[in-house]
This record gives C-alpha cells, structure tokens and sequence, in this order.
C-alpha cells in the first residue's frame, strides 16, 4: 500500500494511525524520507533567483537503494502482513505504483500544508519560521506542483488530511483486514 501527498498533507500521521489501528499484524513502514541522496541536488528559485538543496525533486531520491530495501522486505522470509509505503514520491514511480494494492493521495489544502510545515520543522528541527516559510515560498512548493501534487491522479482513493481518524482510518483499515484474511485463505 502507498500513501503519497503533499508536504504536510498527513501523510505520516496516517501511517501512524494505521500501524496503531494494525497493532495485532506485522506492519513495515518505508519512508521516501529515509532515502535522500548526498548530495542533493539544487534548485534555483524561480521567485528569488537563490539556490536551495532540492528535496522535492525526484532525483532526491535514491531510488534504487530505496527499492532495493523494499524488494528486501517483499522477499523477506518473515514476510509483513502489510507494508506501507509513504512519502511524496510514493505514486511517482511507476515501477513502484505497480507494486501497490492500494494508492492512497493525502490531500489538503496549501495554506494549511504550509503552517503544519512551518510547525513541524520548528518543533522537530529547530529551524525558525522564517526558514521554513521561505523555502516552502521559494522552491518546495513550486516542485510539489510539478512532481508531487500531480501524483494525485494515479491514487484508489483521495482522503482528506483534516480527517484521518474518523472514517478514512476505518474503510482503509477494513480494506487492509479483508485483503489479509484474502490473501491467508489463498496460501
């Protein structure tokens, strides 16, 4: 299963949710996040001309260390019940779409995207407002609209990331259920 979404959008909250609602199974979660290239690559800012290290383009993936990890866990002897891809390149690729069951696309709104960025980063990595916000303003955003944003067409299913908790975690979960004890009575 993928989730994929803006910066923002829920994406890892949800994933959080589904591994708690998917306590009683064995539940591997494979960050995009975990498999950015050094050094990355750069961006000039469309807006102010500056140059900014590029973590929402494509190429700032090492895609094939990346699948060379989740080909890992698809092979493993003690295979997981579910694994979760998440990350704003998850419905990119299509070699990796192939590989989903489900496609889920965390949507939300920009502005809010942003402030839960700002706030992120601020509590997580002690960077200042002004930071986050310029660089979401100056080059993030433009590369979400290019690569990440569009992705939104090849998702199953578009969730709302103001409720992840309610009836999304519910129908994603039973799906998830339903397709365990499927895939138990085949083997």
């Amino acid at each position: 299963m993928g989730i994929a979404g803006g910066s923002g959008s829920g994406k890892s909250t949800f994933c959080e949710i589904l591994v708690q609602e998917l306590k009683d199974y064995q539940v591997a979660v494979v960050s995009t996040d975990q498999f950015f290239k050094r050094p990355l690559p750069k961006i000039i800012s469309p807006v102010s001309r500056v140059e900014y290290d590029d973590f929402n383009h494509p190429d700032a993936l090492d895609y094939s260390k990346f699948s060379e990890h989740l080909h890992e866990l698809l092979n493993a002897e003690q295979l997981a019940d579910v694994i979760i891809v998440e990350g704003i390149f998850t419905l990119y690729f299509e070699e990796l779409r192939q590989l989903l069951d489900l496609k889920i696309f965390v949507d939300l709104d920009a502005d809010e995207r942003m402030y839960r960025r700002i706030r992120r980063n601020m509590q997580n990595w002690g960077v200042s407002m002004e930071e986050v916000a310029t660089y979401y303003l100056e080059a993030a955003k433009h590369r979400e609209a290019e690569f990440a944003l569009p992705t939104k067409k090849f998702a199953n299913i578009i969730l709302n990331g103001n409720d992840l908790h309610g009836t999304s975690k519910d129908i994603i979960t039973y799906w998830i259920k339903n397709r365990i004890k499927e895939n138990s009575s085949l083997s």
